[in-house]
């Protein structure tokens, strides 16, 4: 089981009221705009992240905060001092045309004396099938009360992958379909889904050998990434070595059963 630590039951309280609003609006017309980068942002995503931020500035009032739809309360990036990075709504689209696969993503990183931000926390909420993906660095990856692993080490040609196009368009999504073309053609089987940080958690669970997507911003992958990682699985950025470390804030993801990330990278 996870230690019960604050941080745990804090998150698990702040999933389960965010998702409550999510399960209110799902199903009614929603008003949607569409943010400069094509994607979209419904009523429901801003008042997922009204209760996130709200708790998060009652219970960790020193904390940064940097969300999907709010932006950064603040660029200070003093060794030591922590920041919140959440996705109120993953798979927005999904949400907004009733299609049953989106998520809540929390993650609390702290920065180091170079600037980048190391996970700490990371939390996952399947707001379909209601099941929370936590996992703490150094302490494993759990999903509810069970812990969880990547897949065992198989080859790229038994492997089903997941990816996305991140509202790509014009020749960087003609780039992304020709890597996607290069990996399909030498695994079992790759998903689309639309929601970043829902398909890490099921790669952290083992459903999926591996996932990579480039264009993801932090709060895509930051809670995410460290469940894969806890889960003994490794993330890399594009163009990297297996021996550098990841950063989130970096070109790109690849993550899930170390074997399989290899053989993708070489792919890309």
């Amino acid at each position: 089981m996870p230690l019960k630590s604050a941080t745990y039951n804090f998150l698990a309280e702040t999933m389960t009221l965010a998702s409550n609003e999510l399960s209110k609006r799902r199903g009614e017309v929603l008003k949607v705009s569409v943010k400069p980068d094509s994607s979209i942002v419904t009523e429901a995503d801003l008042a997922s992240e009204k209760v996130i931020i709200d708790r998060i500035r009652h219970f960790y009032p020193d904390d940064h905060i940097y969300s999907e739809e709010a932006g950064r309360s603040s660029h200070l990036r003093t060794p030591g001092s922590y920041i919140w990075i959440i996705d109120p709504l993953d798979g927005t689209t999904n949400y907004a045309n009733g299609y049953p696969y989106y998520c809540i993503s929390i993650g609390r990183g702290q920065f180091g004396a170079d600037g980048k931000i190391q996970m700490r926390q990371g939390s996952v909420f399947d707001a379909v099938r209601q099941r929370h993906y936590y996992a703490t660095l150094g302490e494993g990856a759990y999903v509810d009360d069970k812990r969880i692993h990547v897949a065992a080490p198989r080859e790229l040609k038994q492997s089903f992958l997941v990816t996305g196009f991140y509202y790509m368009q014009g020749k960087d999504l003609r780039r992304e379909i020709e890597r996607f073309a290069r990996i399909a053609e030498q695994c079992q089987s790759v998903r689309r889904d639309g929601a970043a940080a829902l398909d890490l958690a099921l790669v952290a669970e083992g459903v999926f050998d591996a996932f990579w997507e480039m264009g993801l911003q932090p709060w895509d992958v930051a809670a995410g990434s460290l469940l894969v990682s806890e889960a003994g699985g490794h993330n890399r950025n594009y163009g990297t070595q297996t021996t550098q470390s990841y950063d989130l804030e970096s070109a790109g993801i690849i993550s899930g059963a170390p074997g399989v990330v290899a053989s993708i990278a070489s792919q890309l």
